[in-house]
C-alpha cells in the first residue's frame, strides 16, 4: 500500500538537469572570481607523482594541448572521469575501489502535464514488489519547470526495458500500482525514450594509496557515484 503522510524533514527540488546547471553555474560565476574555459577538454594532469603541477586541456577545434598551471587540480569530472588513467600516466597505481552494480536499468520520456497539474503537484513513486522472485519493476512521475512530468520506468538485472511507446505504455500498466499509467493516459509525450544503464555504485578509497600527489582533489561522482535515483549526483 501507500506509505503514510507525516511532516517532511527533508526536501527535494525537482527540475531538470539543465535548470540545475544553469542555476549553479550562474551563482558561481556572480562573485566575478571565477573565469570558465569554453570548448576545452582536460586531457592529462601535469605534475609527476609527488605533486600535481595542474591540467592539459585541448581546445574543443583541435590542436596541442596546453598548460593551465594551478596550485590545486580538482577532479569533478563525473562517472566518466579518466583519473585513473592520468595517474597510472604519473606512475601511480590504480585507485582501490569497490563497485555493487544491481544490473539497474532507466527508461524516461518527458511529458506535458494536463491543465492543472500546477507546482504544487506530488513526486509519485511506485516501487518494486521485494517479496516477488521476479525482476523489479518501478516507476516515477516527477514534476519539472515548465508545466512538464519526468516519467522514468525502471528495472533490475532480468526485465527488459521498453524501447518504444507501445513497450513503455505497457511496462507502466503491469507495476504494482496503476497511477503511473494513469498520469500518463492524461499527458502529452514530448521526448523520445531515453534509455541509461549506468546505475552502478562505485567508491573510490584514494585514502588508501601508497601515495597521493599534492595539489590533487577529487569530488562529487568522480569519488563516489551512486545510482542516479537516489538523487545524490
Amino acid at each position: 500500500g501507500w506509505q503514510h503522510r507525516f511532516p517532511a524533514t527533508a526536501y527535494a527540488v525537482m527540475c531538470t538537469r539543465p535548470l540545475l546547471d544553469w542555476v549553479v553555474r550562474d551563482a558561481i560565476l556572480a562573485g566575478g572570481r571565477i573565469e570558465v574555459e569554453h570548448g576545452t577538454e582536460a586531457v592529462e594532469l601535469a605534475g609527476d607523482r609527488s605533486r600535481v603541477t595542474g591540467v592539459r586541456v585541448r581546445d574543443a577545434g583541435g590542436g596541442e594541448p596546453r598548460l593551465l598551471e594551478a596550485d590545486l587540480a580538482v577532479d569533478a569530472t563525473g562517472r566518466a572521469s579518466r583519473l585513473g588513467h592520468w595517474l597510472a600516466a604519473l606512475g601511480l597505481p590504480a585507485v582501490e575501489q569497490d563497485v555493487v552494480d544491481a544490473g539497474i536499468g532507466y527508461a524516461t520520456r518527458m511529458f506535458k502535464a494536463p491543465e492543472g497539474a500546477d507546482g504544487n503537484f506530488p513526486a509519485v513513486q511506485v516501487a518494486a514488489d521485494p517479496l516477488t522472485r521476479q525482476p523489479g519493476r518501478f516507476g516515477v512521475v516527477y514534476p519539472q519547470e515548465g508545466g512538464r512530468w519526468l516519467v522514468t520506468l525502471t528495472s533490475t538485472r532480468g526485465a527488459p526495458l521498453p524501447t518504444d511507446e507501445d513497450e513503455f505504455t505497457g511496462y507502466a500498466k503491469v507495476l504494482r500500482h496503476s497511477i503511473v499509467s494513469e498520469l500518463m493516459s492524461v499527458a502529452e509525450p514530448i521526448s523520445p525514450i531515453f534509455q541509461s544503464h549506468s546505475g552502478a555504485n562505485r567508491r573510490m578509497y584514494p585514502e588508501r594509496m601508497p601515495q597521493w600527489p599534492e595539489g590533487l582533489l577529487i569530488l562529487g561522482d568522480s569519488l563516489a557515484a551512486f545510482n542516479p535515483i537516489y538523487g545524490h549526483g
